[in-house]
């Protein structure tokens, strides 16, 4: 009886305004691919409630609504992309969830299933989409065909067929110049590891509580993050960082809590 008379929160018009967006016109892959990139720019990935013990992570969608929408926070992989498909699929988009292997840094190893993503299917080609992966995701949707190449603010994305239903997702990065004058070569990684067999929702949940249970990294690191018009800004522990128009990257330490908040307020539009 509760469950059939709680008030429910979720609305698409709403969520269209978080990040700044219209009902589509046409239901297509322009109107996708400005989607995707309005949420990395207005929606952080964020970890504060895990890292400052506010709350733990819920999977309700009219809660994980409150808090993205309504209350203008951000979130990880099982809250972004799950709000994310929901918008998706009430829009009209053929889409379902994906399980994903996170893989930078460990070369041909494979990774955990720790985190979700979204294909779509859209004028005869697959899609993947992700704006729960912080600010190194592609700013826009990404065609799932083996070895096409597809350019992303100067990065370069690909995927190579693994094996069974899961592709590989390379990403190129191009050089960086910091701060000091100093540049770096773009290296080349694999991100993550994309099973395109559908699932469903039940089976994010205990992957969801792994993820935000005791010993996760979210609770011991704070990591913030989202795309900007030029590119993108980062918290990672003490550091800002930001990465401006020509891909220069600086980065300055707080200096307290305080100007965590003034940042987080500032910059990511957050407040706690």
């Amino acid at each position: 009886m509760e469950e059939a008379t709680r008030e429910k929160k979720w609305n698409v018009d709403q969520y269209l305004e978080r990040i700044h967006m219209e009902r589509p016109e046409k239901l297509d892959r322009a109107y996708l691919d400005q989607l995707v990139a309005h949420h990395l720019m207005n929606v952080p990935f964020e970890d504060l409630d895990l890292y400052f013990g506010l709350a733990d992570i819920s999977q309700d969608l009219d809660e994980l609504f409150e808090k993205v929408v309504l209350r203008r926070r951000g979130g990880y992989c099982f809250e972004l992309n799950k709000l994310f498909q929901a918008l998706l699929k009430d829009l009209g988009y053929d889409t379902y969830p994906c399980f994903c292997r996170m893989q930078r840094g460990r070369g041909d190893i494979s990774g955990p299933i720790r985190h979700r993503g979204n294909i779509i299917r859209l004028e005869g080609e697959t899609c993947f989409c992700d704006v729960g992966y912080g600010n190194a995701m592609s700013r826009g949707a990404l065609t799932l065909e083996p070895g096409l190449r597809q350019v992303r603010d100067g990065d370069i994305y690909w995927f190579e067929e693994y094996k069974d239903c899961w592709y590989s997702l390379y990403r190129h990065q191009r050089d960086l110049t910091y701060e000091d004058g100093t540049e770096a070569k773009g290296d080349i990684a694999c991100e993550m590891r994309v099973c395109i067999a559908p699932m469903e929702e039940i089976d994010f949940e205990p992957l969801n509580d792994i993820t935000g249970g005791p010993e996760s990294t979210f609770r011991k690191n704070l990591m913030v993050g989202r795309l900007t018009e030029t590119g993108s800004m980062a918290i990672n522990g003490e550091l800002v960082f930001s990465r401006t128009e020509g891909n220069r990257k600086t980065h300055r330490k707080l200096k307290d809590e305080t100007e965590l908040r003034q940042v987080l307020r500032d910059e990511f539009g957050l407040v706690i």
